[in-house]
């Protein structure tokens, strides 16, 4: 759904409701997204994520906070590999794993660039392993 056509004069009230949704260590899942879709009503896909992106948790690889969160590491480090210099087949690696750190999943200070064959030596010995291995996790 293209919610840019569809912003509406901003009810500060439903917004400030909505903010407090997606911060609340109470709320669950399905309120939060709820809490979002009320705010691209009003604010627009863009301003949203610029308000949220440091405050919200996603539970998605594929949501796009996730993508903003990629594309900023990507951009800080110069997509460049930190550990060997490499510019090819490049991913971004949670230094704080994604499974054990929900808070900070999108969290740029726990990004780090790195390319698929020091990505896979940072997961040496676990399952994932294999995947990167296989390029199943690059951007190239």
């Amino acid at each position: 759904m293209n919610y840019s056509s569809r912003v509406r004069p901003i009810n500060w009230n439903r917004c400030v409701d909505a903010l407090a949704v997606i911060i609340s260590k109470g709320a669950n899942k399905y309120q939060k997204i709820a809490a979002r879709e009320i705010l691209f009503i009003y604010l627009g896909k863009k301003a949203t994520y610029d308000l949220i992106e440091n405050d919200a948790v996603v539970t998605s690889r594929n949501d796009e906070l996730v993508t903003r969160w990629k594309n900023k590491c990507l951009k800080r480090d110069s997509y460049t590999c930190q550990v060997c210099g490499s510019k090819r087949h490049l991913c971004v690696h949670h230094v704080s794993y994604w499974s054990v750190d929900p808070i900070n999943r999108i969290n740029t200070d726990n990004g780090i660039t790195l390319c698929n064959e020091c990505h896979a030596k940072q997961h040496a010995g676990e399952p994932v392993y294999k995947l990167i291995m296989s390029g199943g996790d690059s951007f190239e």
